[in-house]
């Protein structure tokens, strides 16, 4: 397998592939694509021969709901429907002071784990290397054997499933109820648990969702499931059978580059897409084209300020309906009035604690008439 950056997929062997990669010590994300349902796939960062993260490439809130659901039971844990980046979100927890470098070092890895037994499991795949910027912070460091070795029997039942359920992400569903009861003499105490998921398998949840609802592991459910898929009383659907809802937009317009990132890390890893605009001059022409939910401004700006670009906002038909929160160093009443003045909806004075501003972008994005505090 040639080492490059790879536009296209190429077809090999997944656990070889990998073994190559950390061979040849090469740095980059590795996405390789499930054969049966193409809709779904995995990516492992790789660095100077160790494997820093593993995780799904899609599906990030139903798996991390899981996820977590098996080794924190009695925890809930708010994750967005629209979750993008379940590293940041785990790093965003730990950074709240809920998780100890310990915990969050043990989840990351849980979460690598799990998807490295999927990924092993694929007798071939579709599989693209690219380079591409490192993990931060960098929390994991681990040799493959570290990972694969606790894995044999998940990956060998996985193996098993895959002729009926090829990934975790899979759909299922309620199919020929006839066919259920007719395996009930044959499986009476899993009958009993399928009789009692009706419902859920009426809501075509995948097999993550149905696992966490039920309090099993997806290998335990699965082998369960696996006899009524069979006889055709439970059916199987892509994962992207039923449609992902759009991420709310939210533009943030500082010619900081570090307040540009801290911003993007903070939103995206709650389910929010972030466009950043480092010039304000194009701010105009770029929500044109792309219009967001809302938009986060600094007020110190070279050639336009914040207040000026705010006036221009509030003068556009297109965007004068656009809450604006003004990014300000700045905490005095003549500030705030101003920027009252100007159209602006709110303000957060820099440097913000990341979950004051999720909460207060989520207030405006859930909320159509949020208190503002100018």
């Amino acid at each position: 397998m040639e080492v490059q950056d790879i536009a296209t997929k190429t077809v090999v062997i997944p656990g070889k592939a990998l073994q190559t990669l950390i061979e040849r010590r090469v740095s980059g994300t590795v996405s390789v694509y499930d054969p049966v349902d193409d809709s779904v796939f995995w990516q492992l960062y790789l660095g100077g021969g160790k494997l820093h993260f593993a995780t799904s490439g899609m599906g990030k809130p139903e798996r991390l709901d899981y996820l977590l659901g098996q080794l924190f039971p009695s925890t809930q844990f708010p994750i967005s429907d629209t979750l993008s980046r379940d590293y940041d979100y785990i790093c965003q927890i730990w950074k709240m002071g809920k998780f100890s470098l310990q915990q969050v070092r043990q989840v990351l890895f849980f979460i690598t784990q799990e998807a490295v037994s999927q990924f092993l499991a694929l007798p071939r795949a579709a599989v693209k290397f690219e380079r591409t910027l490192g993990l931060d912070p960098l929390l994991l460091s681990l040799s493959l054997r570290q990972i694969v070795r606790p894995l044999q029997d998940t990956i060998r039942s996985w193996v098993q499933l895959r002729s009926d359920i090829s990934s975790p992400f899979q759909r299922l569903y309620l199919g020929d109820f006839d066919q259920i009861t007719s395996q009930s003499w044959l499986h009476m105490q899993n009958y009993e648990l399928v009789a009692n998921m009706l419902e859920s398998l009426n809501q075509k949840m995948t097999l993550y969702e149905l696992s966490r609802s039920m309090g099993k592991t997806t290998t335990e459910l699965g082998g369960i499931l696996q006899p009524f898929i069979q006889a055709g009383g439970i059916q199987v659907l892509p994962y992207e059978a039923i449609a992902s809802p759009p991420k709310p937009l939210i533009a943030c317009i500082d010619d900081s580059k570090a307040t540009q990132r801290i911003v993007k890390m903070t939103l995206e890893a709650s389910g929010l897409e972030v466009i950043g605009v480092t010039d304000p001059a194009q701010a105009l022409s770029t929500f044109v084209h792309k219009r967001p939910e809302l938009i986060l401004m600094d007020i110190n700006m070279p050639e336009i300020d914040g207040y000026e670009l705010c006036r221009m906002f509030s003068q556009s038909n297109l965007l004068k309906n656009i809450p604006v929160i003004m990014l300000t160093g700045r905490d005095g009443l003549l500030d705030r009035i101003r920027a009252r003045m100007i159209g602006a909806s709110d303000y957060i004075a820099k440097p913000f604690d990341p979950q004051d501003l999720i909460q207060l972008v989520q207030s405006y994005i859930q909320n159509a008439t949020p208190q503002s505090k100018l």
